[in-house]
């Protein structure tokens, strides 16, 4: 009843401020319900992790132009630091991923790594908790991910899948094949977008100040006062619907966060759509794994979270976290990247590229301005991206 009041508000609100009711509703919708409104099936699945976490595992079976049936090729897609499933949905059946991909015959899983919106709960653990937050992008990479990739084939009875990954998606897949790599016989190709394990050339002021200021919990603690980067609440998604729609007379200051984050894009800002980008994004996350990046920047090396000295001992039986080992990534593994990306900037691409063992392609979005964030929600990223990652998915199904 609730829910169905503050979309009725929403909606008189929106006669007043023009907004068309379609960005109205799907501020509002969820990650499933944006799929069942433009007719794609949709559904949860709950997946508990070895470590007690219930992560809620998306999955988009078929669509109208190919109905659900056994034995599709599945392919798993997987959000970036503080987003969701719903990075891969929210720009509609003519923009966003999961569309293309279903009506192109994919099972699609869409997984929610721990902590954000759906996945939100643990079996023992209370999530207003320190011990509930107590996990970095190496717990969502090595039991995470894993646990997902084992349920899906068990589920669909397939012996292998596909893997896409934006952003931190991709930091999290080489944390998995490093300290498993016993999955490289369960993935039959990764397409990383964006991918970030090294960030010594970010271009971000907000990234920069957390690696300079912010780099480890204590001093996270004081400067926050929280474990913890909560997901967007209904005074959130109002404050979008007020601010950056269509006519508002500070629309484009909307913009300015994630362009201070990714780099700056006006071309494929789809400032009709701003609203709705709002309202799913953050979905929440640990602080442990902004700081988890920090580090990475800080030290050059992509390693375990560092504890500090102590507690590494405890954990490693080292003063110093572990590095990835990049030599376990045996699985066919295709690199998409940007000249303009502010997190995952070419010449961090290039030394990743140079360290892994089995790269397949490395793949030069074809727009000088592309940004982190246009991966996912550009104005013309089926042309510029996903065209190129359908045929290479195909390739490798």
């Amino acid at each position: 009843m609730k829910q169905l009041l503050l979309v009725f508000a929403a909606l008189v609100f929106a006669v007043d401020a023009q907004i068309h009711p379609d960005i109205i509703e799907d501020a509002h919708l969820d990650a499933l319900g944006l799929l069942r409104k433009y007719g794609y099936p949709a559904e949860e699945h709950i997946v508990e992790t070895d470590d007690g976490y219930l992560l809620g595992v998306h999955r988009c079976p078929g669509s109208p132009m190919s109905p659900p049936a056994p034995g599709k090729p599945v392919v798993l897609l997987q959000h970036g630091m503080l987003s969701s499933s719903a990075d891969y949905i929210l720009m509609g059946p003519q923009t966003s991923l999961v569309y293309m991909l279903a009506d192109a015959g994919y099972d699609v899983w869409l997984g929610n790594g721990r902590g954000n919106r759906y996945s939100n709960r643990h079996r023992t653990r209370n999530n207003s908790t320190q011990q509930f937050w107590d996990f970095s992008w190496h717990e969502v990479g090595s039991i995470d991910i894993p646990n997902m990739i084992d349920y899906i084939l068990a589920r669909t009875g397939q012996q292998g899948l596909q893997y896409v990954g934006h952003s931190q998606g991709t930091t999290a897949f080489w944390v998995m094949m490093s300290q498993h790599p016993y999955y490289n016989r369960r993935v039959k190709s990764a397409h990383l977008l964006a991918p970030a394990a090294y960030m010594h050339h970010t271009r971000s002021p907000y990234v920069i100040f957390l690696a300079t200021f912010l780099h480890t919990t204590e001093l996270m603690m004081q400067m926050m006062g929280t474990w913890y980067f909560a997901p967007t609440n209904e005074m959130d998604i109002q404050g979008g619907l007020d601010n950056c729609h269509d006519g508002a007379p500070f629309q484009q200051m909307c913009t300015i966060n994630t362009f201070l984050i990714a780099g700056f894009n006006t071309q494929e800002v789809n400032y009709t759509m701003l609203p709705v980008i709002h309202a799913h994004s953050p979905a929440g996350a640990s602080a442990m794994q902004m700081i988890h990046h920090a580090q990475t920047i800080r030290s050059r090396i992509f390693r375990q979270y560092d504890h500090g000295p102590t507690l590494n001992m405890v954990r490693y039986g080292s003063m110093v976290p572990p590095r990835y080992n990049f030599d376990n990534v045996q699985a066919p593994t295709l690199l998409y990247h940007s000249t303009n990306d502010w997190l995952a900037a070419p010449e961090d691409v290039e030394l990743l590229r140079r360290e892994l063992p089995n790269i397949h392609k490395q793949y030069l979005v074809r727009q000088p301005q592309f940004n982190h964030m246009d991966f996912i929600w550009a104005i013309n990223v089926r042309p510029l991206l996903y065209d190129e990652l359908l045929s290479d998915l195909r390739a490798y199904a």
